[in-house]
């Protein structure tokens, strides 16, 4: 990736960190490519406030965008991991 790419990628996650923001799902950054919380408190420090996600941005500009789960975001969300008989069911 040149740095022109990696600059573009990082801005795109700011921009659409902010754009969760906006339409009030907060969010917190992660390791790249992964979901391991930056913060010190992880999704607590989720949040919608637009000038915390510039700076956490700004400090972790290729962070992966972590979003909260539960009555905060209002998203309920099932990880189905493939095992080595392929899918599970929710038996």
């Amino acid at each position: 990736m040149s740095p022109l790419e990696a600059k573009s990628s990082e801005t795109s996650l700011l921009a659409a960190a902010l754009e969760y923001a906006k339409h009030n799902v907060p969010v917190f950054p992660c390791k790249p490519r992964g979901k391991e919380p930056l913060t010190p408190h992880g999704f607590k420090d989720a949040t919608t406030d637009p000038s915390r996600i510039r700076e956490y941005w700004g400090r972790w500009p290729d962070a992966n965008i972590g979003i909260p789960t539960g009555p905060v975001s209002g998203l309920f969300v099932v990880d189905c991991d493939a095992s080595r008989h392929r899918w599970a069911s929710f038996d």
